[in-house]
């Protein structure tokens, strides 16, 4: 952190335009956007904003406590996520996070759907959902908030960090005004959708998402290079670094000639 200190004194600051723009950023900052569109249409919302009416339709006698459970439960996790998550790493806890909702999804699907054939599917449609929350909490809650800091140096950091979030917010939004409509379409096969949508998140996770715990912004960025399978930084990545350090009109010169 002192010698990132030391260098965001010489690093100029990179605008949101000068981010979205510049390939050097691209790759980090496309897996940022993921991390918390996966967060957001995980289906997490989904269940914590209309969690009484899917535990009533899951044949729960007293569904308002259990969404107080759901709650408790909440807090409990992100605890624990807090306590595990630099002994266990970022990524993993992602992908455990991402695979066990994605399984979750399947089963609380299969319980809304049985419900009214076998009384005790409520126990399974209630249990799944208690565990979906859990696994959310493990990784896909918390860590999409503070990897993106690490993904960049300090010049891009606040743009990447700002542009993070209003993706997450964005998402959030959708999620909770269209689940209603969605639910009503789709029926008990509603996290179904959630389910295909989480393996997805899981696959490119596992195949996109570096590793952070205990490297340097620089190993970190070489992690980058190595899963797109593109060549070390070269000539061009370093005229990169110093159109950024320059002006507004020498950085779009590099483009016309790029």
């Amino acid at each position: 952190m002192q010698k990132e200190k030391e260098e965001a004194m010489k690093e100029v600051k990179v605008s949101l335009l000068q981010l979205i723009r510049s390939p050097l950023y691209r790759q980090p900052l496309v897996v940022s956007l993921m991390l918390h569109l996966s967060q957001q249409f995980s289906g997490i919302n989904a269940i914590l904003y209309y969690s009484t009416a899917i535990f009533t339709r899951a044949g729960v006698g007293q569904p308002v406590y259990a969404t107080i459970g759901v709650g408790v439960g909440n807090t409990i996790l992100t605890m624990v996520s807090v306590l595990i998550v630099d002994k266990a790493g970022r990524c993993n806890l992602f992908l455990i996070g991402l695979a066990g909702m994605c399984l979750c999804a399947v089963i609380m699907t299969v319980g809304l759907v049985f419900v009214s054939t076998y009384s005790w599917m409520s126990y399974i449609s209630m249990s799944a959902i208690f565990l979906f929350v859990s696994f959310f909490e493990i990784g896909p809650g918390p860590i999409p908030w503070f990897i993106v800091a690490e993904f960049f140096s300090q010049g891009p950091r606040p743009a990447a960090l700002a542009l993070a979030g209003c993706c997450n917010w964005t998402s959030n939004f959708i999620i909770g005004m269209c689940f209603p409509y969605i639910e009503a379409l789709c029926g008990s096969y509603v996290f179904i959708i959630f389910a295909l949508l989480l393996f997805g998140f899981t696959m490119f996770t596992y195949l996109r998402v570096p590793e952070t715990k205990g490297k340097t912004f620089e190993e970190i960025s070489s992690e980058f290079q190595r899963r797109r399978h593109a060549p070390p930084p070269g000539p061009k990545t370093a005229t990169e670094m110093e159109f950024l350090e320059g002006s507004p009109d020498a950085w779009d010169d590099l483009f016309l000639v790029s």
